[in-house]
């Protein structure tokens, strides 16, 4: 059974990670995924790139930038507030998980 940490929870979505199976939880807006970690990075990955190659454009409400899933033949269309938007989100989750990895390494062993 699943055992979910969330890493980031605001009005765009959230994004969860089970203890038990390692699998990763994001919602954006009206989409729902379920992610390996190396599936979330290649998200991350193509999100970051998308913003950089979009940054300083101007402000457009057209949805106009394809953002491909790893499930075959599902992506999202966002415009640049929302990749914005899509990529805090992932960004303040990758801290909040590297943060939580280290503070583990605090915890006295169980016995």
């Amino acid at each position: 059974m699943c055992s979910f940490r969330t890493l980031y929870y605001g009005e765009e979505g959230y994004l969860i990670v089970c203890d038990e199976c390692r699998h990763f939880q994001l919602a954006f807006q009206t989409s729902l995924f379920t992610l390996t970690a190396g599936d979330l990075k290649i998200l991350h990955s193509l999100v970051k790139q998308h913003r950089e190659y979009h940054d300083g454009a101007p402000g457009s409400f057209q949805k106009n930038i394809y953002i491909p899933t790893p499930l075959e033949g599902y992506g999202m269309i966002l415009d640049i507030k929302e990749l914005q938007l899509l990529f805090e989100l992932l960004e303040t989750a990758e801290i909040n998980f590297k943060t939580m990895g280290l503070l583990e390494l605090f915890k006295p062993a169980r016995r």
